[in-house]
């Protein structure tokens, strides 16, 4: 007689949220830029091209507003690829740093109550993470996988206030690893939403660096982008 896994359902993916599978868990990566402007910018909600670190650094976390008092968790890599976290809190418009560096920051998100203002994580005036005010938690398209682990993509979608014919969205990810940028799948749209489900799931292996980008044919648009994957344990 087969043994039934009372923990497990019909549904990999939702058994994968509930946190069945001890090797595997979700990613929902999501992006937002206000101003997608006529070039490539990294479809996040600071704007511009995001820059990733070239060393492990020492954070500085400030918000706009006084009001704003609340703990922020970081959550990102070391200068090996392995998870890191640290738990700061905030005081208001004066600076506050962390004591873990951070080669790579994957998300920010307060703890309690609600920011007044925006909260920018950087160093040295360069900004890499950001939390719009009222919102809580960073909407950036960009991750990067840590040592030992693949991240497979499942489904993105891409959300624009583009409507006319005549004007459309550009987007694109992009990877780097050991040096090498690839931007692949460019794709257009001029609805207000495109979907993309994957039969079978992309892949990025370990220590990638991964962002998507977007661009308007004309003007400024508004850009964003869900993407749902799983960060998976790779076998040894």
């Amino acid at each position: 007689m087969a043994y039934l896994d009372p923990y497990k359902s019909h549904n990999h993916f939702y058994d994968v949220a509930r946190g069945v599978f001890p090797n595997e868990s979700v990613l929902n990566i999501f992006g937002f830029n206000r101003n997608t402007e006529v070039d490539f910018e990294t479809i996040w909600n600071d704007g511009s091209t995001y820059v990733f670190p070239s060393t492990a650094l020492i954070m500085s976390a400030v918000s706009t507003s006084a009001l704003d008092v609340m703990p922020v968790l970081i959550s990102g890599l070391d200068i090996n690829y392995e998870p890191i976290s640290e738990t700061i809190t905030l005081t208001g418009t004066s600076p506050v740093v962390t004591t873990t560096p951070f080669f790579r920051i994957n998300s920010a998100v307060i703890l309690s109550g609600s920011n007044a203002g925006n909260i920018t994580i950087s160093n040295a005036g360069v900004t890499y993470s950001y939390i719009g005010e009222t919102l809580g938690v960073s909407q950036s398209c960009i991750y990067t996988v840590p040592a030992g682990h693949s991240m497979y993509i499942f489904r993105i979608d891409c959300n624009s206030a583009t409507a006319n014919p005549n004007k459309f969205i550009t987007i694109r990810n992009v990877t780097t690893v050991s040096g090498r940028t690839l931007r692949v799948a460019e794709a257009t749209f001029s609805t207000s939403q495109v979907s993309y489900d994957r039969q079978v799931p992309f892949k990025i292996a370990e220590k990638t660096d991964f962002q998507f980008e977007a661009k308007s044919s004309a003007g400024t648009n508004e850009v964003a982008i869900f993407v749902e994957a799983t960060l998976c344990k790779d076998p040894t």
